[in-house]
């Protein structure tokens, strides 16, 4: 019996001294290697488990691990790191930061936020796809190119401001178009004549090659970072910027032609004559209209659509 229980003791101590041995605490401090400053909220997790802890406001942490443990140092805007504790109770780390995270976060107004976290509702163009379109101004390129978006030129007036509805008619006597912003800076999309006799659009100012991306934010949360401008909705318009390395030149140019189309059957000089005369003298009047002559003697006939239009009049067709 004695000796039952001799074994049965000596076999429990056997495997609790092993279990002593493994639980170990290791504590250290987490900086960053910029500045050497603090880094609190880092998350410090043993790999494989389930344990984890996070480092104070001074950097400091403390954690049990157990065996051949690997600690986990994971930061926003830092590179994750992975150190293996070994026999050590200490263990200092310093952070690096990582530069690709800022490609992850969506800049919009006077701050930025996570693609995985922006509620609002944002379309996307790049510029690329706009560069080479043949129009007045950059914004006549969107049309039908961004989801909720309506673009209309009112009429074929050159450098006539267009219609651009994101969230449709939203004003009875203000303005429904959307806040304009290039580069960070807001600017007037309207007609910015001030005699309302020559219509006058900024964006036609804007080189289609330069842009880089626009992006439109759609939804009324806008309104919390530009006002109450952006109740209409917003157009942000991002350039182009120069790039390291060597420098490049390049040219872009395109030519087009029109001409008159469905034109009017006139009449010609004589016809005219005769219709007016005719007038006149149911007028009770002498004739009022008389021909001019060439030095050959045939009558001076000017095909005006030739002069205005600058088209042959061998071309010219009525309908």
């Amino acid at each position: 019996m004695i000796r039952i229980l001799f074994g049965s003791w000596l076999l429990t101590l056997l495997l609790f001294i092993p279990a002593l041995a493994q639980d170990a605490a290791v504590s250290g401090r987490v900086t960053s290697s910029d500045d050497g400053s603090a880094l609190p909220g880092v998350s410090v997790q043993v790999k494989g488990t389930t344990r984890g802890t996070t480092t104070d406001a001074d950097g400091k942490y403390r954690i049990n691990v157990s065996g051949n443990a690997r600690l986990v140092f994971s930061f926003i805007g830092f590179s994750s790191q992975e150190v293996a504790v070994g026999n050590r109770a200490s263990v200092n780390v310093a952070l690096t930061s990582d530069a690709s995270n800022l490609n992850e976060v969506v800049v919009v107004g006077y701050g930025s936020q996570s693609k995985k976290t922006i509620t609002g509702a944002v379309s996307s163009v790049e510029g690329s796809v706009i560069a080479n379109k043949p129009v007045q101004s950059f914004d006549q390129a969107l049309q039908g190119r961004a989801a909720g978006v309506n673009i209309v030129t009112p009429n074929g007036v050159l450098n006539n401001a267009p219609v651009i509805r994101v969230r449709g008619v939203s004003s009875i006597s203000g303005s429904s178009s959307p806040l304009i912003v290039i580069d960070g800076l807001p600017i007037n999309s309207g007609n910015v004549s001030s005699g309302g006799f020559t219509v006058n659009n900024p964006l036609g100012d804007i080189n289609p090659n330069d842009i880089e991306s626009l992006e439109i934010l759609k939804d009324a949360g806008a309104t919390a970072i530009y006002g109450s401008r952006a109740a209409a909705g917003v157009i942000l318009i991002t350039t182009k910027k120069g790039k390291e390395g060597r420098a490049q030149v390049s040219y872009d140019g395109w030519a087009g032609a029109t001409q008159p189309f469905r034109l009017f059957n006139m009449l010609n000089a004589q016809e005219f004559m005769t219709i007016k005369n005719e007038a006149a003298r149911n007028a009770g009047l002498p004739d009022q209209f008389f021909p001019t002559l060439n030095p050959d003697g045939s009558i001076v006939d000017t095909d005006w659509y030739d002069y205005t239009g600058r088209v042959s009049s061998k071309t010219t067709t009525s309908t």
